[in-house]
């Protein structure tokens, strides 16, 4: 996973993402990395790789950011400074229903950040290289017809791992707009009513998995507070 510095839109013009394309293929090949998904945002790309050395990793996504960020940087007319928000981020697939799962988190980015209404409508994924692999019965060999017909279909991958870092206020703010409306409450009813205030801070644990200390940062309540909240 990458990620545009300050999540500018570094991949916001289709000849920007063509171009890191084209330079993790031409690096890919001195490597025996396989591409098993991906996916390129206006502001962040997923790999799901096959790597056999680790080195092999750091290697290509060192020569093909280093590379990508030159080339960003001449083209927004001498652009200097960061072009990623961090380093790569990479974590393991350790089972075989994550695997699966990651595929489907992946293809579905598009589809979440309301860009397009099908996965197959998103040109710049894997997804219909999927769909084309199950019509021609071509399956890699860590997938079968099932997973390839399972990871094909057009629902609501709902997967909240594999993510891009969020921003915590961003995700705060959308889960209370969301408590709001679904349970019809008023902004004031939830910081005036204990029992409204409680339910809130249950669904943001819960659905959007922040963590009692994030929502004591954003809300600037003490631990105790939070406690006595939990526990009553």
């Amino acid at each position: 996973m990458i990620q545009g510095h300050k999540k500018e839109n570094i991949f916001g013009k289709t000849r920007y993402i063509y171009q890191y394309i084209n330079l993790i293929k031409k690096f890919i090949k001195e490597t025996d990395i396989k591409i098993i998904a991906y996916c390129i945002m206006s502001n962040h790309v997923h790999f799901l790789l096959q790597v056999d050395k680790i080195e092999q990793l750091s290697k290509l996504m060192q020569r093909t950011n280093t590379a990508y960020a030159c080339y960003y940087n001449y083209m927004e007319k001498g652009r200097v400074g960061h072009v990623y928000r961090d380093r790569y981020k990479s974590q393991p697939i350790n089972s075989h229903k994550y695997l699966i799962q990651c595929i489907k988190y992946i293809h579905f980015n598009p589809v979440k950040a309301h860009m397009v209404n099908k996965c197959s409508e998103y040109k710049f994924s894997s997804y219909n290289y999927f769909c084309k692999k199950l019509k021609e019965e071509k399956f890699h060999k860590f997938l079968t017809k099932e997973d390839y017909e399972n990871i094909c279909q057009n629902v609501n991958y709902d997967i909240e791992f594999l993510d891009v870092e969020k921003d915590i206020k961003e995700v705060i703010t959308n889960g209370i707009a969301m408590f709001l409306k679904e349970n019809e409450y008023s902004l004031f009813e939830v910081f005036t009513k204990r029992e409204v205030f409680k339910d809130l801070i249950f669904t943001l644990k819960q659905e959007k998995k922040v963590k009692y200390i994030e929502m004591m940062n954003f809300f600037e309540i003490t631990r105790g507070s939070i406690q006595k909240l939990i526990k009553s």
